[in-house]
Protein backbone atom coordinates (compact mmCIF):
# COMPACT_ATOMS: atom_id res chain seq x y z
CA UNK A 1 0.00 0.00 0.00
CA UNK A 2 2.76 2.45 0.80
CA UNK A 3 4.44 1.82 -2.59
CA UNK A 4 1.21 2.67 -4.43
CA UNK A 5 0.77 5.78 -2.30
CA UNK A 6 4.33 6.95 -2.99
CA UNK A 7 3.84 6.40 -6.75
CA UNK A 8 0.59 8.36 -6.63
CA UNK A 9 2.21 11.25 -4.71
CA UNK A 10 5.15 11.33 -7.12
CA UNK A 11 2.70 11.49 -10.05
CA UNK A 12 0.84 14.34 -8.36
CA UNK A 13 4.11 16.23 -7.77
CA UNK A 14 5.08 15.89 -11.44
CA UNK A 15 1.59 16.99 -12.48
CA UNK A 16 1.77 20.11 -10.29
CA UNK A 17 5.25 20.91 -11.65
CA UNK A 18 3.97 20.51 -15.22
CA UNK A 19 1.09 22.89 -14.52
CA UNK A 20 3.46 25.45 -12.98
CA UNK A 21 5.80 25.25 -15.97
CA UNK A 22 2.92 25.60 -18.44
CA UNK A 23 1.60 28.68 -16.61
CA UNK A 24 5.08 30.24 -16.58
CA UNK A 25 5.48 29.52 -20.29
CA UNK A 26 2.14 31.12 -21.14
CA UNK A 27 2.99 34.19 -19.05
CA UNK A 28 6.40 34.45 -20.74
CA UNK A 29 4.88 34.30 -24.22
CA UNK A 30 2.33 36.92 -23.17
CA UNK A 31 5.12 39.20 -21.91
CA UNK A 32 6.94 38.85 -25.23
CA UNK A 33 3.78 39.71 -27.18
CA UNK A 34 3.08 42.78 -25.02
CA UNK A 35 6.66 44.03 -25.25
CA UNK A 36 6.64 43.57 -29.03
CA UNK A 37 3.43 45.61 -29.28
CA UNK A 38 4.83 48.39 -27.08
CA UNK A 39 8.06 48.50 -29.10
CA UNK A 40 6.25 48.73 -32.44
CA UNK A 41 3.90 51.47 -31.21
CA UNK A 42 6.83 53.46 -29.82
CA UNK A 43 8.77 53.02 -33.05
CA UNK A 44 5.80 54.12 -35.11
CA UNK A 45 5.21 57.14 -32.88
CA UNK A 46 8.72 58.42 -32.25
CA UNK A 47 10.89 57.13 -35.08
CA UNK A 48 8.69 57.41 -38.15
CA UNK A 49 8.75 60.40 -40.47
CA UNK A 50 5.02 60.98 -40.08
CA UNK A 51 4.26 64.31 -38.46
CA UNK A 52 1.08 63.86 -36.49
CA UNK A 53 -0.61 66.45 -34.36
CA UNK A 54 -0.03 65.91 -30.64
CA UNK A 55 -2.90 64.30 -28.81
CA UNK A 56 -4.88 66.41 -26.42
CA UNK A 57 -8.24 67.88 -25.54
CA UNK A 58 -7.77 71.12 -27.40
CA UNK A 59 -10.80 72.80 -28.83
CA UNK A 60 -9.98 73.06 -32.54
CA UNK A 61 -12.73 75.60 -33.21
CA UNK A 62 -10.60 78.31 -31.58
CA UNK A 63 -6.96 78.17 -32.65
CA UNK A 64 -4.39 79.13 -30.06
CA UNK A 65 -2.70 82.45 -30.44
CA UNK A 66 1.04 82.09 -30.73
CA UNK A 67 3.51 84.91 -30.60
CA UNK A 68 6.23 84.87 -33.22
CA UNK A 69 9.55 85.44 -31.49
CA UNK A 70 12.89 86.50 -32.80
CA UNK A 71 16.25 85.43 -31.36
CA UNK A 72 16.57 88.93 -29.88
CA UNK A 73 13.64 88.19 -27.55
CA UNK A 74 15.62 85.59 -25.65
CA UNK A 75 17.67 86.34 -22.58
CA UNK A 76 21.15 87.60 -23.20
CA UNK A 77 22.66 85.87 -20.16
CA UNK A 78 22.85 89.04 -18.07
CA UNK A 79 21.58 88.75 -14.49
CA UNK A 80 18.32 90.53 -13.73
CA UNK A 81 18.36 93.07 -10.90
CA UNK A 82 15.24 94.47 -9.25
CA UNK A 83 13.56 96.99 -9.39
CA UNK A 84 13.11 96.43 -13.10
CA UNK A 85 11.21 98.34 -15.76
CA UNK A 86 9.63 96.36 -18.59
CA UNK A 87 7.50 98.11 -21.22
CA UNK A 88 7.37 101.17 -18.96
CA UNK A 89 5.96 99.07 -16.09
CA UNK A 90 7.90 99.08 -12.83
CA UNK A 91 8.43 95.65 -11.26
CA UNK A 92 9.55 96.17 -7.68
CA UNK A 93 10.58 92.63 -6.69
CA UNK A 94 10.76 89.09 -8.01
CA UNK A 95 7.61 87.02 -7.51
CA UNK A 96 9.54 83.76 -7.53
CA UNK A 97 10.72 82.51 -4.19
CA UNK A 98 12.62 79.32 -5.10
CA UNK A 99 16.39 79.43 -5.46
CA UNK A 100 16.25 77.88 -8.92
CA UNK A 101 14.79 80.60 -11.11
CA UNK A 102 13.66 78.14 -13.77
CA UNK A 103 11.10 76.64 -11.41
CA UNK A 104 7.76 78.37 -11.12
CA UNK A 105 5.72 78.78 -7.95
Amino acid sequence: MSFALSVFLAYQAFFVMDVVLIVLGVLGVGAIVVSTYVFTVAARTYVSDEHRQPRGNRNESQPRQQVARSPKDRRSGRPVAFPLTVNSILIANDRRSRPDRRLSN
